[in-house]
This record gives C-alpha cells, sequence and structure tokens, in this order.
C-alpha cells in the first residue's frame, strides 16, 4: 500500500508540473541527473 501512495504522489506531481509549469521541475531534474551521470562515469 505504501508503494501505491508513493506511486500516486509522484504521478500527481508529474501531471502538476506538466500543466501548470510547463514540465519545468522535470526538465531541471533531468538535467541535474545527466550532469550526475557525466560526473561519475567521466
Amino acid at each position: 500500500m505504501r508503494y501505491v501512495i508513493v506511486i500516486v504522489i509522484i504521478a500527481c506531481f508529474l501531471i502538476w508540473d506538466g500543466l501548470y509549469n510547463g514540465g519545468r521541475y522535470i526538465d531541471t531534474g533531468v538535467k541535474g541527473m545527466n550532469h550526475l551521470v557525466r560526473m561519475v562515469t567521466g
């Protein structure tokens, strides 16, 4: 049940970000993850 709640919260955040912010937070998160992966892999 905990996993279902977490998935629903994440889905609601993604929908909210996409509708009201134009995906700004998602875009920032993806860029940050890409930067982190590049640092780790060299």
